[in-house]
């Protein structure tokens, strides 16, 4: 909890630390957090920070505001750790399957209408997202601000402002299933080892190249966010079962 933060979007990195201190049973239902100028010291950034990353974890059900009685954190369906591992993925089933479902409809052809009308500039700034995702995993990241990035990317170069948009709003709702499926072990690798065959597919202006390389990216996300899911209950049962 004590760690620094760096980078951009620092908020969403607390997010992560704090998420980790109470999914790993270090916060419990019912603890309270220490105040906001206190968590402001202890990671090195401004109150801002604290209450957007606040905000995010109450509005994810893992802590709520008490007048009077500061932040205290909630017992909810991902604190209880002691549910057999199938009962843990069956939680999340529907938390995975439908933002992929989403992604499933309009992704791949999205990636197919990029190939057919993505210019030399377009292209090229898929190419510059993609080498960013590589040196943010390199340095120890999950390159998720980059993989948004490079899909987005795809989205603008498929020349339909409707399809930019949509992939504009869902992005939040999608982020939760691309964070697990990056963290998993090689998660990161697979993703760029995916952008790399869709961008040369677009790069080619091969349009059906490019939807199938898309569907076959989307179809190991859904097995990567499982995979993280497993390692996670995997780690976390020990101190389930022991008690806190």
């Amino acid at each position: 909890m004590q760690k620094p933060v760096v980078k951009s979007r620092l908020y969403e990195q607390i997010v992560l630390q704090l998420q980790q201190e109470i999914l790993s049973g270090r916060l419990g239902p019912g603890d309270r957090l220490p105040a906001e100028r206190d968590l402001a010291t202890r990671f090195g950034v401004s109150r801002a920070s604290i209450r957007e990353a606040l905000s995010v974890l109450q509005s994810r059900g893992y802590i709520e505001s008490r007048q009077g009685g500061g932040t205290i954190v909630c017992a909810t369906a991902d604190t209880v750790l002691a549910f057999p591992l199938v009962d843990q993925l069956a939680r999340h089933d529907t938390t995975i399957r439908n933002p992929l479902e989403v992604r499933y409809i309009f992704e791949p052809q999205t990636a197919y209408l990029a190939a057919e009308r993505a210019t030399e500039t377009e292209i090229s700034m898929m190419e510059e997202m993609l080498r960013a995702q590589e040196v943010a995993v390199a340095a120890g990241g999950t390159g998720i601000e980059q993989d948004t990035a490079f899909h987005f990317a795809i989205a603008q170069a498929s020349h339909n402002d409707l399809l930019v948009t949509i992939v504009c709003n869902i992005n939040e709702a999608l982020r939760e299933t691309r964070e697990w499926s990056l963290r998993a072990r090689s998660g990161a690798a697979n993703s760029m080892r995916h952008h790399h065959r869709i961008l040369s597919a677009i790069a080619k202006h091969d349009a059906t190249a490019a939807q199938a390389a898309m569907a076959e990216h989307l179809e190991d996300v859904q097995v990567m966010a499982l995979r993280w899911l497993k390692e996670r209950a995997m780690d976390l049962a020990p101190t389930s079962l022991g008690g806190r």
